[in-house]
């Protein structure tokens, strides 16, 4: 696009705005690594820079492991799994927590194009089954503590049974993972394959979030890692970074390659999140940098052990993964002597999209990263001007490959141009910070009106008592509309009841966005394996509740 029309904004990011093409773009940058090798390559070649600094620090155990340590047990683990047979194109699934191997593992994979699909190692048979099926592994990795209901799912749906290996495992009639890191002795002679067109090569199939449907695997080419991730190395040195999230979140994803790429030890633990796990980590290593879904900042923060905590480590907490109300941003940064939270957007399609890392705005997510472009559009595709409602089309540098062997999900979201359809709904002010406003597809409809489900949600989250919320639409008796309802888990030691929160919002809002489904409380909701509540599942429990009242 021609230069001259290119609007520049006034904030500190280079952000742009073509008024002809109603097209808002991030900084134009160019990628560090080539994006026509492998990204194995580049990795094992970056993991040669500062050989003797320290890169993973296992909080479970203590060990550290060197940036060349890494590397060479990235080179065992490709050579070995070579010997055994497994060569490009084959599929492999990882279902692992952050143990001590799985990073030499994956840059292994990734080095002898092996592409891989990540799923959350505490999935049920029924959920690894489902991309069990679609991928049909010659090769699985799992944990001890999973294994049995990994080998479930691959006797129920892969049809050439592959060999799996189990990581940290005693038993003698396994196949254990760690004997893909022994010696080799040609280990300083080895040269990473070519493996032909980075832009076609499959390294990773990411599954999508599953918030508004069955879970699909998003296909990421070897060049889109490179692009994605190697411009770490031009972000600020944090220092220990750390997040709960295993490589199944894009979460887990980003913050390992941010690690290697830019050299930021990385703190990594095989536990799930529960709070004295966390105040244990943060007592014990100085973490300066921390990403988490909001939920998990919440119970952070209204647990006892935050009076007693030394906050000053952090100078970055990240939010990301749901809607992130202002009220919790502002006593994490209550918290924080030395830092401030941040929230961060990304997708499985792409990566991560937008942050307000240097700038802040209420009720924004920030402003668009590098070599992404976005664009608002009304229902019938046209795009929008600033500060105009609609729904959020995206672009990457590189071409989005779509879901894997899924093209009618690939061709509904992805249009001919290559922009991604997201199914939010926001606008850009003047500055290019970008505001949500919704999901299409959880917009309610009571009588004709348009009711947001996260304005309900940001306003009751206000409520002293209130921990999560969930609004939903049920269905009124007779009439072909939806009422507003209110699901709520309460905060520990609360006695919220439904009148105290019906008054306050029903006081406040418009007659149309009233709570006529009422209020319901929940022990805890139904969640996504990155911490998203599952808005459908939550509406069939309040349902089958009605009817089994009835």
């Amino acid at each position: 696009m021609p230069f001259r029309n290119l609007r520049r904004s006034g904030s500190v990011m280079n952000t742009t705005f073509d008024p002809e093409t109603k097209v808002w773009s991030g900084l134009h940058q160019l990628p560090v690594y080539n994006p026509e090798a492998s990204f194995g390559q580049i990795l094992l070649a970056v993991l040669r820079q500062n050989p003797t600094k320290v890169t993973q620090i296992d909080g479970d155990t203590g060990r550290e492991m060197t940036r060349e340590e890494m590397r060479l047990r990235a080179i065992r683990a490709a050579q070995n799994l070579t010997s055994l047979g497994y060569q490009q194109g084959d599929l492999v699934t990882v279902a692992c927590s952050n143990s001590e191997n799985l990073a030499p593992l994956v840059i292994a994979l990734l080095t002898i194009g092996t592409p891989f699909n990540t799923l959350a190692p505490t999935c049920g048979v029924k959920e690894m089954a489902h991309m069990l099926k679609i991928t049909q592994p010659k090769l699985v990795f799992c944990d001890a503590t999973n294994h049995t209901t990994v080998k479930k799912a691959v006797d129920l749906v892969v049809e050439q049974k592959p060999q799996i290996y189990v990581f940290e495992d005693d038993s003698v009639d396994q196949n254990k993972a760690e004997d893909l890191f022994k010696e080799t002795g040609t280990e300083l002679m080895y040269l990473a394959p070519y493996l032909g067109n980075s832009r076609e090569a499959l390294g990773i199939i990411l599954c999508s979030s599953g918030t508004t449907g069955p879970i699909k695997g998003v296909s990421l080419s070897h060049a889109h890692l490179i692009t994605a991730y190697g411009n770490a190395v031009n972000l600020a040195n944090f220092g220990l970074v750390f997040n709960f999230s295993p490589l199944y979140w894009a979460t887990g994803l980003f913050l390992l390659m941010h690690s290697l790429i830019n050299g930021d030890p990385r703190l990594i633990t095989r536990k799930a999140f529960s709070e004295d796990v966390f105040f244990d980590l943060l007592e014990k290593y100085p973490i300066r940098l921390i990403f988490t879904p909001p939920c998990y900042a919440q119970l952070a923060l209204r647990h006892p052990r935050a009076e007693m905590t030394n906050w000053s480590n952090i100078t970055i907490w990240a939010l990301g993964g749901s809607l992130v109300s202002e009220i919790l941003r502002e006593e994490l940064d209550k918290r924080l002597p030395n830092g401030r939270s941040s929230n961060w957007l990304g997708n499985s399609e792409i990566g991560g999209i937008c942050v307000d890392i240097r700038k802040r705005k209420p009720y924004s997510v920030g402003q668009l990263m590098a070599n992404i472009s976005a664009k608002i559009v009304d229902e019938n595709g046209n795009a929008m001007d600033i500060g105009k409602h609609g729904e959020l089309l995206l672009k990457f540098r590189e071409k989005i490959l779509g879901y894997f062997k899924n093209p009618e999900a690939t061709t509904e979201a992805i249009d001919d141009e290559g922009w991604l359809r997201t199914g939010d709904v926001g606008y850009f002010d003047d500055e290019g910070f970008l505001f949500l406003t919704d999901r299409k597809k959880d917009m309610l409809k009571y009588m004709n009106y348009q009711v947001s489900p996260w304005d309900l949600e940001e306003l009751i989250g206000r409520i002293e008592g209130v921990e999560q919320v969930c609004v939903i639409g049920l269905p009124a008796a007779n009439l072909d509309t939806e009422l507003p309802t209110a699901v709520i888990q309460r905060s520990n030691g609360s006695n919220l009841t439904e009148e105290e929160v019906t008054k306050t919002v029903n006081d406040e809002v418009a007659d149309y966005r009233k709570l006529r489904g009422g209020v319901f409380f929940v022990e805890q909701f139904p969640m996504t394996p990155t911490g998203k509540i599952l808005r459908k599942e939550v509406r069939k429990i309040i349902l089958d509740t009605l009817k089994s009242k009835e």
